[in-house]
């Protein structure tokens, strides 16, 4: 047998005679064509395989036993089991909490820091302007799904958030209307639902029916009222900077319910029994 030279003047590996090579079958021939018509279990069978054979594996390679397709199972998902776990305590500072029974009252103080408030239109609005037109709004509408509220009063609309009863926006009546949704939720006493139920709740709970026991529930809570002319001015020591118009000499039959409605809108106190 003839040794192959490796270009380099040494001798390399033997190369095989055709002799040597007589009755080999050619390695090319061993390799099978993809079968892209077969499903996605096995490939199908090479044609003059015997029966059982598995496809691809050489001429003296064990034939496997065909997977039937009874023996294909789908894959099922592991079943979660759902443990009745009881609500945790809320945080101290929590807003919300999913407990029915937090004893905590919902209604908050209007709270009006600037760094929180979104300003588009409008510049130089006082706290006090700020306080009237949550108090008293002409139109008033909810938005982001009831996350929020807005108060139009003139030419300024304020935005407050539900949870916490705190200003997030001012904007100028104009722009408040043209991105106001052409589908909301109108309501001039929203803020009254948003602030939550009666802290004293249940069957029973009203407003007061006349001006005098409007005046001496305020009186009972420490609200401070101080005459004018034609109105006079409600505070209350426990939130200096929040001070409310109020009416001398009222003239609508549902003053009552009005100034109950914008006690709880400013102060968070409710006045209902």
């Amino acid at each position: 047998m003839a040794r192959a030279d490796d270009g380099a003047g040494r001798p390399g590996l033997p190369r095989p005679t055709p002799r040597a090579l007589g009755g080999s079958t050619d390695p090319a021939r061993r390799v099978r064509p993809v079968d892209w018509s077969a499903g996605a279990g096995r490939p199908a069978a090479e044609p003059g395989s015997p029966a059982g054979a598995e496809p691809g594996r050489g001429d003296g390679a064990a034939a496997l036993p065909a997977r039937s397709p009874a023996a294909k199972r789908p894959r099922t998902r592991a079943r979660t089991v759902e443990l009745p776990r009881p609500v945790p305590a809320p945080p101290v500072g929590a807003v919300h909490s999913l407990s029915a029974a937090d004893p905590r009252p919902l209604p908050r103080p209007l709270r009006i820091e600037d760094e929180d408030i979104r300003t588009v239109g409008v510049h130089g609005l006082s706290a006090e302007q700020i306080v009237q037109t949550v108090a008293d709004p002409e139109d008033a509408w909810t938005a982001d799904a009831g996350a929020s509220d807005h108060f139009l009063r003139a030419e300024a609309v304020v935005q407050v958030r539900r949870s916490d009863n705190a200003v997030i926006g001012l904007f100028s009546t104009r722009y408040a209307l043209s991105v106001r949704p052409a589908e909301y939720e109108p309501a001039l006493d929203i803020a009254e639902e948003a602030a939550g139920p009666s802290a004293r709740g249940g069957r029973g709970t009203r407003h007061p029916t006349s001006r005098r026991e409007l005046l001496g529930r305020m009186e009972a809570e420490g609200f401070v009222v101080t005459p004018g002319a034609t109105h006079g001015r409600v505070s209350h020591p426990d939130h200096p900077g929040l001070v409310l118009p109020f009416a001398s000499t009222p003239s609508d039959r549902r003053f009552t319910r009005h100034a109950v409605a914008q006690i709880r809108r400013v102060f968070g106190i409710d006045l209902r029994r």
